[in-house]
């Protein structure tokens, strides 16, 4: 069931799956600025067959969402906000997370706002210090752009990532990996059979969907650089970090701050990357009704 819930002044499109009394399960997406379409397509029907309310939300401005307001300004703790409103306007007392990418910095700032209205969190790929992040993948891009004779584009990438300071948005980092064209998802996929599955994932999207308006979220950048990894500490919900085994957005720093300060399970996907739930959606899902099924 999909609709439009008016917050704030503006519509905020979801998309809703499953038994009303199922388990409720709220999917945050990351982007910033992408959607909840291809979790609900790739896996919201599967959640939903094993009886979990499947809950996808297109964040404030994107895709399916209205435009975008002028004010007021977007922020992480704006759509947190706007996470709470959806919570009351649908009825739910409690629900499980599922924040992707840097989305997952969006989920573990709502759990630790709001910790009774969580039953579980899930960490998926988290994007939670997106300066360890850069350094992290910038030597695989580097690495890539060399295969494709762009020495100078490489230079740029392996210069980012030996800075002595931290990374910030304002470095635009993604933009030294940009000359890699259609190789760019190279950095976020398995492999070959695994891309394939992903692109004929997307090419089902509808053509009428405005894929443009994910850069409305751009200002959202400089919050992807806070480092979210000493907050982990403070997190008092159940809670688990799931990434495909090649995920390149969660570095093994990431995951060792996770297992020190929660002592949380952290699953790896494997023959998967950064979008598991597209790339080995059967074993995402066993994984993800796993953790519901114990909290």
């Amino acid at each position: 069931m999909a609709s439009l819930l008016e917050i704030d002044g503006t519509r905020v499109f979801v998309d809703q799956r499953g038994p009303d009394d199922g388990h409720p399960l709220l999917f945050i997406h990351g982007g910033p600025g992408n959607s909840c379409w291809d979790f609900m397509a790739a896996v919201g029907d599967r959640l939903a067959e094993q009886g979990v309310r499947v809950i996808g939300v297109d964040q404030r401005g994107v895709l399916r969402s209205d435009p975008l307001p002028a004010h007021p300004p977007l922020t992480v703790d704006l759509l947190i906000d706007d996470f709470e409103q959806t919570r009351e306007q649908l009825g739910i007392d409690r629900w499980t997370i599922i924040g992707h990418s840097s989305g997952g910095a969006c989920a573990l700032d709502y759990a630790l706002r709001h910790p009774e209205h969580i039953s579980g969190l899930v960490l998926d790929c988290p994007a939670l210090d997106t300066d360890a992040t850069d350094r992290y993948r910038l030597p695989r891009a580097a690495a890539l752009l060399e295969e494709e004779g762009l020495i100078d584009a490489a230079a740029a990438c392996r210069r980012f990532a030996a800075l002595e300071r931290r990374l910030t948005g304002d470095d635009r980092t993604w933009e030294s990996m940009q000359p890699l064209g259609s190789r760019y998802l190279d950095l976020f996929l398995y492999d070959t059979e695994t891309r394939a599955r992903y692109e004929r994932l997307m090419d089902t999207a509808p053509t009428e969907l405005d894929w443009s308006k994910a850069l409305s979220h751009l200002p959202l950048l400089t919050e992807m650089y806070h480092d979210r990894r000493p907050s982990l500490r403070s997190l008092t919900v159940p809670s688990m970090l799931i990434l495909g085994e090649a995920d390149m957005v969660a570095p093994p720093t990431v995951l060792d701050a996770y297992r020190t300060a929660t002592g949380g399970e952290i699953v790896a996907i494997p023959d998967a990357g950064h979008f598991a739930f597209v790339e080995q959606p059967e074993a995402y899902v066993e994984e993800i009704v796993r953790f519901l099924r114990a909290e």
